[in-house]
């Protein structure tokens, strides 16, 4: 299922180029905020969790 939605995305960047010229910068950027604002607020692991702390608590949810 990846590999076939990296070629529907390979296929169509070149014609988003074409016609978005620099915008398709802007298209991808956008994205990726989405994503970052998704795994923010979305995602327990990552509220309010140092990454030297994360090691530390999946130990714990193993032992309990």
């Amino acid at each position: 299922m990846q590999h076939a939605v990296h070629v529907c995305i390979a296929q169509a960047f070149l014609s988003m180029l074409c016609g978005m010229r620099s915008g398709i910068f802007f298209f991808f950027s956008a994205w990726i905020i989405v994503m970052g604002l998704f795994a923010l607020f979305f995602i327990p692991e990552t509220k309010g969790v140092a990454i030297d702390d994360d090691d530390h608590q999946d130990l714990e949810k193993r032992t309990e």
